[in-house]
């Protein structure tokens, strides 16, 4: 009898992560190849019309999983989260970044699921969607934190000194972070052939100016106006004030041990 309730609870739980494991590939998989129920097509020259092969289970598939269960696919990340998920994210991964095909098909399935994300939402929303404002519980949140990992793999395949990989890592993650759709749309234009996607960026470019958030009072604010630390050459400040106010946080990171101006 304990065999058999031993049995029975074994195919209970496989059974239950088979159910978790498909609710999570639905939260991506649709959207990356166009097959969501409520998508909106929009006509496009691009060579995006034959779809990668998805297997069944991979690397990758685990992958794009765990990105799901974090939140990243839908609208619901918090600011914080996506600033400690992000980088650590496709670390664990090491399956993923090490091998080619598999960094390249990951990178392949977060830039189509973007990409798709683009047109529908701007098509469904209209010009709404360009001026989405950049809260904590934001979609266009977690649009810039799955380009930072896409920017990560990329970086992983291209260089082999972790702090080279770092340091271009949290550049670009600053912008885009800190930016708004202008950046993550032009991101995602640069890597995809795809002439909707330029119309969105030229849209996003008459739109919306370009931004950054200050590293010590969080503001979002011209990017024009921002300064950045000349020790590290890396972090931005709006003001001498703030940057004094963030320096016992800064200094840690910093290259020398002194405010700059």
């Amino acid at each position: 009898m304990p065999s058999r309730k031993k049995a029975q609870g074994r195919r209970n739980r496989a059974k239950k992560e088979a159910t978790r494991t498909a609710e999570l590939r639905s939260l991506w998989e649709p959207m990356a190849l166009c097959r969501r129920s409520d998508y909106v097509a929009v006509p496009c020259e691009h060579t995006l019309t034959v779809p990668p092969t998805i297997p069944q289970e991979s690397p990758v598939v685990s992958f794009m999983n765990r990105v799901a269960s974090e939140g990243f696919f839908g609208k619901a990340t918090c600011f914080e989260t996506i600033i400690k998920t992000w980088y650590s994210l496709p670390l664990r991964f090491p399956d993923v970044w090490k091998e080619d095909n598999e960094r390249t098909l990951a990178i392949a399935l977060l830039l189509r699921f973007l990409r798709n994300s683009f047109v529908h939402n701007s098509a469904k929303e209209g010009e709404n969607w360009f001026y989405q404002p950049r809260d904590i519980l934001n979609e266009s949140l977690n649009e810039a934190a799955i380009c930072c990992m896409i920017n990560l793999l990329q970086l992983l395949g291209r260089y082999s000194d972790q702090a080279v990989v770092e340091s271009r890592a949290a550049k670009m993650g600053d912008k885009l972070v800190g930016g708004n759709r202008r950046d993550v749309v032009k991101f995602v234009a640069k890597r995809l052939p795809c002439t909707c996607l330029k119309e969105l960026h030229r849209a996003a470019r008459k739109k919306l100016p370009k931004v950054g958030i200050c590293t010590g009072c969080k503001k979002q604010i011209p990017r024009s106006e921002l300064f950045i630390c000349t020790g590290c050459r890396h972090t931005v400040y709006c003001s001498r004030e703030c940057q004094r106010a963030d320096w016992s946080n800064h200094k840690k990171f910093c290259g020398n041990g002194q405010v700059h101006p």
